[in-house]
C-alpha cells in the first residue's frame, strides 16, 4: 500500500513537472510573439512618422521642397547599397520630387533608423511596415528574389533601379542600357589607341605596341548587367580594324561590398600588377578610389581613367587630364521613371518590364559645362 502512494505521488510529481515545463516554453513563445510585434510596429511607426515629416530628406539631398504641407496618400521606400554616394542620392532627388507630384511620400530606407541595416534587412522591414512602394537596388542572389517576391505577394510592388533581379515578381527595371554603355567604353578604349599612334607616343610606356586595358567588375555580383557592358567593350574592339595597337583587355574583380573592401582591392591591383594604360570603372565608388590610387601611388600620367557618373570630384579629374572620360547617367530621370513605373503599376496592373534612362559622355571638350552647373547648384 505504502509502495503505491510513492508510486503516485511520483507520477503526480511528473505531471507537474511536465506543466511546468510547458508553462516555460509557452511563456517563451509569447514573449518571442510579443517582441517581434512590438519591433515590427516600432519601425512601422518610425518610418510613417519620417514619411509624415517631411524632413527627412534634406539631410540627404538638400531639397528646397517643402515636404510637410504636401498631401500624401502613398509611401514608398527607396533601398540602396549606399546611400551616402552622389550616384544615389541624385536617384533618390528625382523620386522625391516627382513623388511629391503625385502625392507619393518617397523614404531613403534606413535613413531614419538608430541602426545600419543591409539591404535585405531594410527590405524585411519594408515588408513588415507594409508599404505601398518599394524602389530597390538589388544583385541576382536567391535570398532577394525571394524578399521581392514574398513582397509582391503582400502587394506591395517592386521596382529595381540598376541592379536587377530578372528571375523575380519585381515589377519593371530601370536602368541604363548595359550592352550599349559597354560599346561606348569601347570606343572611348579605340580613340585612345588612336590617339596614342597619331602622337607617335602610346599611352604604355612600357609596351610601344600594345595598349593593355583592365576592366574593374565586382566579384561579389551576380548581376548580368556587368557581363553585357564587357560584352559591349570586346564587341567594338574586336570589330575595330582601323587601329595599329594591339589591345589587350582582362578584367580585374573589386570586392564592392563596401568602400574599405573596393579602396582595397582597388590598391592590389597596384601593388601586384604592372600599372594598365587603361581602367575602365563601371561605377561611382571605383571610379574615386582609382583616381585616388593614382595619386597615392605616383601613377598620373601613366594611366587614364574612364569613368562613371559625374560627381564634382570625377568632373575636376577629367579637367586636370586624370579621369579620360566618364559617362554621366541622367539619375535624376532614373529616380522619376522608377515613382511613375510604380504608379502606373497601380493603375493599370500593367508595365513594360524595362525603363532606359539617358546617358552622356563627358571629357575635356564638355567638362567646363558640367563643372559650371555643379558649381550653380551648390551655390
Amino acid at each position: 500500500m505504502l509502495s503505491h502512494f510513492f508510486v503516485y505521488k511520483k507520477m503526480k510529481k511528473k505531471r507537474y513537472s511536465t506543466k511546468k515545463i510547458l508553462l516555460v516554453y509557452s511563456a517563451m513563445i509569447f514573449i518571442v510573439v510579443l517582441i517581434s510585434f512590438a519591433v515590427s510596429m516600432y519601425f512601422s511607426r518610425s518610418i510613417k512618422a519620417a514619411g509624415k515629416s517631411g524632413e527627412s530628406h534634406k539631410s540627404i539631398t538638400g531639397l528646397d521642397v517643402d515636404a510637410s504641407d504636401a498631401d500624401f496618400n502613398k509611401y514608398y521606400v527607396m533601398i540602396t547599397s549606399d546611400r551616402e554616394l552622389d550616384f544615389w542620392k541624385s536617384v533618390y532627388k528625382g523620386a522625391f520630387e516627382e513623388g511629391v507630384k503625385n502625392g507619393v511620400y518617397v523614404e531613403m530606407m534606413g535613413e531614419n533608423l538608430s541602426e545600419d541595416y543591409d539591404e535585405k534587412e531594410l527590405m524585411e522591414i519594408a515588408i513588415a511596415s507594409n508599404v505601398d512602394g518599394i524602389i530597390l537596388y538589388s544583385e541576382e542572389s536567391e535570398e532577394m528574389n525571394l524578399l521581392i517576391n514574398e513582397a509582391v505577394r503582400e502587394d506591395i510592388p517592386v521596382v529595381t533601379v540598376y541592379g536587377d533581379s530578372a528571375n523575380s515578381a519585381r515589377c519593371c527595371y530601370v536602368s541604363v542600357g548595359s550592352y550599349s554603355l559597354g560599346r561606348e567604353y569601347g570606343k572611348q578604349i579605340i580613340k585612345i589607341a588612336k590617339e596614342s599612334e597619331l602622337s607617335n607616343t602610346t599611352a604604355s610606356t612600357h609596351m610601344n605596341d600594345v595598349l593593355k586595358v583592365v576592366v574593374l567588375v565586382n566579384s561579389y555580383s551576380a548581376n548580368s548587367s556587368q557581363n553585357l557592358v564587357v560584352s559591349g567593350i570586346k564587341n567594338v574592339i574586336s570589330t575595330e580594324q582601323d587601329i595599329q595597337t594591339n589591345i589587350d583587355m582582362e578584367l580585374a574583380y573589386v570586392d564592392n561590398r563596401n568602400t574599405f573592401t573596393t579602396e582595397e582591392s582597388i590598391r592590389d591591383i597596384f601593388r601586384s600588377q604592372e600599372t594598365p594604360d587603361v581602367i575602365v570603372c563601371l561605377n561611382e565608388t571605383d571610379t574615386n578610389c582609382v583616381y585616388q590610387s593614382l595619386v597615392d601611388y605616383n601613377k598620373v600620367g601613366k594611366s587614364l581613367i574612364l569613368g562613371y557618373y559625374d560627381s564634382e570630384s570625377i568632373l575636376r579629374g577629367i579637367s586636370r587630364n586624370v579621369i579620360h572620360s566618364t559617362v554621366s547617367v541622367d539619375t535624376h530621370q532614373m529616380g522619376v521613371y522608377c515613382v511613375d513605373a510604380i504608379k502606373e503599376f497601380e493603375e493599370t496592373g500593367n508595365i513594360s518590364q524595362l525603363k532606359l534612362v539617358d546617358v552622356t559622355l563627358i571629357d575635356k571638350n564638355n567638362v567646363k559645362d558640367y563643372l559650371k552647373e555643379t558649381e550653380e547648384a551648390t551655390e
